[in-house]
């Protein structure tokens, strides 16, 4: 692959290419919900919705990995990287035409499948050009780190253009992006093979749907399970029977095929489930940030532009915990004291969050939680994929990757969930244990009513005062059960860290990954 470029593109600028490829279909991963309240307005959909349409993406990735190697192997690089941005900006456009968000959840799918050609396509293209072990874990490590920033990132980069444009445009110029990296590729790329072509004979479009139906089927109960109270509907208990039926063929397929989509051998490994229960408890932890992103916008009012500025203290510790979890890779130290590290930051965010929230505050205090919080993941993340696939033996490396990739949208589709029961029956209780103060003797109910009209007046209101006043009893009712809906769900996820740290501590040293680690490197998903 080291000769794909022509002789005189330089090293650097062969980097700036394969990554200018990549950072587009990034920016499209989390691009509805950079502002959810935006993308359920332009389609006239709820914010259900557009949690499902970036679902749709993460499961189009996920689905579609294992499967999208057989088409890197068949054609040319410069092709590939052709065909699939041509797509993107196909896809793009479309989403740009179409308002009906019944075929954008379609769009949004696809648009998954051709983020995992590139991804596989450019991390190869790196890891091709990189020689030593050291090197590929620093690409490992930038790659991550690109993936963890990309949805606060998205919330900076968007936020202006929200403000100023309508939402469709967003795709607009997210066709755009797609242009210089593909005029960059036809210039510098040659149309030569890299290997011998292996056909597209025999290609597994069975267990690919089946993977995706069951990961889509998960998805959706997560996302709409509790605003329709679960399995007394209808259309969960067909997602649920659906789900099953398609993970029990799934899975009767794979003992049955001679070569397997997913080895399910590697779940006999300790080591790999060990793995994966670290890196699914920190994607839900990782994903609790949402909850203070709606208590700074719901009950301290900050626009979604200064929003952005704030995310901005996540995004610095996330690449300081990438960077020192590379440190601690590169210097082969045990990946047990990066996790306990990684997850008592985790445990000091969500205890200093929980302490910190109040019905009113400034957004400048709490800039130290969400670096906490960014730190925090960025030690966890690559050490916790490096040892999951270092875990098994070169040949399921594959494997292991794919199902890495699985745990983590199991583990975002998962948050969406346990955030949806807090928010929508934690919430509930909490306001019916005020509104059971709320009661016309309530002498200090009685006092509020009267201080709060007479401030509308003295302020200019003339009419109404009184129903006025209720009205902001009633706001200020609704922010203090948010208040404690997210105190409740911080307890839990500080319990989750505590849990997970004494599981890391019982554990062994675990440090003798490295010496798989180097036969065992595949591109990262």
């Amino acid at each position: 692959m080291k000769e794909i470029f022509k002789e005189w593109v330089p090293e650097w600028l062969i980097k700036l290419i394969l990554f200018s490829c990549l950072m587009p279909s990034m920016v499209l991963f989390f691009l509805p919900g950079a502002n959810i309240q935006v993308t359920a307005g332009y389609y006239g959909s709820q914010p259900s919705d557009v949690q499902f349409l970036i679902i749709l993406f993460y499961a189009g990735f996920v689905g579609f990995y294992i499967l999208e190697r057989r088409f890197f192997l068949f054609f040319p690089v410069k092709q590939y990287y052709v065909i699939f941005n041509l797509l993107q900006i196909l896809n793009c456009f479309l989403m740009y035409r179409i308002t009906d968000i019944t075929w954008v959840y379609g769009l949004r799918f696809l648009q998954g499948m051709l983020f995992a050609s590139a991804v596989n396509l450019s991390i190869s293209m790196i890891f091709s050009r990189l020689n030593s072990e050291r090197a590929k874990e620093v690409s490992y490590s930038i790659f991550f780190g690109m993936l963890l920033c990309s949805s606060p990132f998205n919330s900076f980069v968007t936020a202006e253009f929200i403000d100023s444009f309508n939402f469709d445009v967003l795709y607009l110029y997210a066709a755009l992006a797609f242009m210089p990296g593909l005029l960059m590729i036809l210039l510098s790329m040659k149309s030569i093979r890299h290997i011998r072509p292996y056909p597209l004979f025999s290609l597994d479009w069975p267990s690919s749907i089946y993977f995706s139906g069951v990961i889509i089927a998960f998805g959706y109960m997560m996302v709409y399970g509790q605003e329709v109270y679960w399995f007394s509907d209808q259309h969960m208990q067909v997602a649920l029977l659906l789900g099953i039926a398609l993970l029990i063929c799934f899975i009767i397929r794979q003992l049955i095929l001679k070569r397997v989509y997913v080895d399910i051998s590697i779940f006999k490994n300790r080591r790999l489930l060990l793995g994966l229960l670290i890196l699914f408890m920190m994607y839900i932890e990782r994903f609790s940030l949402s909850v203070s992103n709606q208590y700074f916008s719901q009950v301290l009012k900050l626009d979604p532009i200064h929003l952005s500025y704030v995310q901005w203290f996540n995004i610095l510790g996330i690449i300081m915990g990438v960077l020192f979890s590379m440190y601690w890779i590169i210097a082969h130290k045990a990946v047990k004291w990066i996790w306990i590290l990684g997850y008592c930051f985790l445990l000091s965010f969500h205890q200093v969050m929980f302490f910190s929230f109040e019905s009113e505050g400034n957004d400048y205090y709490f800039w130290i939680p969400l670096w906490l919080h960014g730190f925090g993941v960025g030690l966890i993340m690559v050490p916790t994929i490096l040892f999951t696939i270092a875990s098994v033996k070169s040949h399921l490396a594959v494997s292991a990757a794919a199902v890495c990739l699985a745990i983590r949208y199991l583990g975002y589709t998962s948050s969406i969930g346990l955030q949806n029961f807090f928010k929508l029956f934690d919430t509930n209780q909490h306001q019916m244990v005020f509104q059971d103060y709320l009661q016309q003797n309530n002498i200090i109910l009685q006092r509020y009513f009267e201080k709060e009209s007479a401030t509308l007046l003295k302020n200019g209101l003339q009419f109404h005062e009184h129903a006025t006043a209720v009205k902001l009893v009633t706001e200020r009712v609704k922010n203090q059960a948010f208040v404690r809906f997210a105190m409740d769900y911080y307890e839990l996820m500080s319990l989750i860290s505590i849990i997970i740290l004494i599981v890391i501590f019982l554990s062994p040293s675990l440090k003798s990954m490295y010496k798989k680690l180097k036969r065992n490197m595949v591109s990262p998903a």
